[in-house]
């Protein structure tokens, strides 16, 4: 129930998030949230303040948190806070993830009342306009600018976070006015989200039923459970074969009979694409089939030029394809289940040659992580057609492609769901995800996790583009990346530091005593880091 006491703006604004279901917030806190800390003293009910060394491992934790299932919050530092979010910020925008941040102001005055500017940066931190650093990448900003508007910014800024597509929004809150006394305004916003038309599941059905080789290709079709599901039911009955059945989450079951890994795209005679921004890279691949789009947002109007062909658009979530009439006639299933058989054949079959090299493989490593039976948090480097997931059970590749997340995201999907959590991170990524901010909050709030540096001395994503771009190059012909390569250090060996386990290892056969030690400890509450030297390439 709405509350009926008067509190500070603060206050109310804590107290209109427990009622919405925000039991955590993840705070790195200046002195313009000193309103927020009485109140929580005052009323410990309240939601926790998680306190985190760094925002970007604080706002990857709340991205985290909302990639569990449940509403992620942040709080940051008034211009520099917002500064070092931002990056995490157009992650979340991009692969929309809903996202509250809650961000100081400096104070309006100089003199005049307790929350007056008392301190050299109260001038130095002002902005002309603090909302526009993020706009690119925020679905709305807001300033209250008055006690009165309290209730109805928090409303409607969850409203907006929520509905589809989903995404960060960002609350200012000046300190004069967070410590002024704010009445709650009986007021409610639900979130939204769009629905297809008659006319365009009658087109897109018409098509579904001309065609005998579907495809369908997604990318985080299922990062809501009733969407994998019914993706799930919808392949199976048409027939149909799920490229990126693990994306950036699971779309579809790693063991169900249409996961398949690649397709020439010359064969569909109908492709349906399903949440993906990018299907294929049209100057390596040309698809002529016609193409069924079901997205909350088909245009994905955030991207300036972009000219991927759209002959049905539904404006929908995935839950369309339950609206959609079709037969599960004899297409081509069985010529798919037998490709599918045949490449997880040809996968086991590899995996056992590379525990045969002196050296480890990335895919190699990949099966081994995949193999803990845990979340698998992944920034780059893991594979995760080497491994079996179902709804839930991976998160990578965030669209915006701002590295350094996964090690925030890791403990707070491990906060939101309880589950184990293993991160997989190049040697690069590891380091922009801010380890020791890392190792602070899991050793402070007790969250068992193991971190898995794939380590191969370099930038791999830069030396792949010089291969590329100058395919005759003498750059590839010697093997020479200057700019891509990296020194290799122990770089996970910090975590002893804060009481963890650390091991290199350069072997197969080490790489799984490795990771069998320390997962042992995670399973003690520890926290592991395990930095393996892996083979320079995918």
């Amino acid at each position: 129930m709405e509350q009926t006491t008067t509190r500070s703006s603060a206050g109310l604004i804590l107290s209109l998030l427990k009622e919405e279901g925000v039991d955590k917030i993840f705070m790195v806190s200046g002195t313009d949230y000193a309103s927020f800390i009485e109140e929580k003293v005052r009323d410990p009910s309240l939601p926790d303040f998680v306190v985190v060394p760094h925002e970007i491992t604080a706002s990857a934790m709340a991205l985290g948190y909302s990639l569990g299932g449940k509403m992620g919050v942040v709080a940051v530092h008034t211009v520099p806070g917002t500064l070092n979010a931002l990056g995490i910020v157009s992650n979340a925008y991009t692969s929309r993830i809903p996202l509250l941040v809650l961000a100081g102001r400096s104070p309006y005055t100089e003199e005049g009342s307790t929350a007056s500017r008392n301190l050299r940066i109260h001038w130095t931190q002002e902005a002309r306009d603090q909302g526009e650093f993020g706009r690119q990448y925020l679905k709305w900003d807001f300033e209250i600018r008055d006690p009165t508007q309290t209730s109805v910014a928090l409303r409607r800024a969850l409203q907006i976070a929520r509905s589809e597509p989903r995404g960060p929004v960002y609350l200012t809150i000046p300190r004069e006015v967070s410590v002024k006394e704010a009445k709650p305004s009986n007021v409610k916003m639900s979130p939204y989200e769009p629905g297809p038309s008659r006319e365009s599941l009658r087109e897109a059905e018409k098509l579904v039923e001309e065609s005998e080789r579907p495809a369908i290709i997604t990318w985080r079709g299922g990062r809501r459970r009733e969407w994998y599901e019914a993706i799930t039911e919808f392949a199976n009955k048409l027939g149909a074969p799920v490229l990126n059945y693990v994306g950036e989450v699971v779309n579809y079951p790693s063991g169900g009979p249409m996961a398949l890994d690649k397709l020439d795209m010359k064969e569909p005679d109908l492709v349906i694409v399903i949440e993906s921004e990018v299907p294929w890279i049209p100057k390596r691949v040309k698809v002529k089939a016609p193409v069924i789009r079901i997205d909350v947002e088909p245009s994905y109007s955030y991207i300036p030029y972009y000219g991927f062909p759209c002959d049905v658009c539904i404006q929908s979530t995935p839950m369309a394809l339950k609206e959609m009439q079709i037969r599960g006639k004899d297409r081509w299933s069985e010529e798919i289940r037998e490709r599918v058989e045949k490449q997880r054949e040809y996968k086991r079959k590899e995996i056992g040659n590379l525990e045969n090299s002196s050296r480890v493989h990335p895919r190699l490593l990949s099966s081994y992580v995949s193999q803990l039976g845990a979340i698998v948090v992944n920034e780059y480097p893991f594979n995760p057609r080497y491994g079996s997931f179902e709804y839930g059970e991976y998160y990578a590749d965030l669209a915006e492609g701002y590295l350094g997340w996964a090690l925030g995201a890791g403990l707070g999907i491990r906060m939101a769901t309880g589950r184990d959590v293993v991160i997989t991170t190049g040697d690069g990524s590891f380091i922009f995800g801010v380890p020791e901010a890392f190792y602070y909050v899991a050793s402070t709030y007790g969250l068992p996790a193991m971190v898995v540096i794939y380590d191969n001395s370099g930038w791999l994503a830069s030396a792949e583009a010089v291969e590329e771009v100058f395919p005759e190059g003498l750059a590839k012909a010697k093997r020479m990346f200057p700019g891509a390569d990296f020194k290799r250090y122990n770089i996970g060996e910090t975590v002893k530091a804060f009481g963890g386990y650390f091991r290199l290892a350069e072997t197969p056969e080490e790489a799984r005593s490795a990771l069998t030690e320390g997962w042992n400890n995670v399973k003690k509450g520890g926290l592991s880091v395990v930095q393996v030297v892996v083979e320079r390439t995918r």
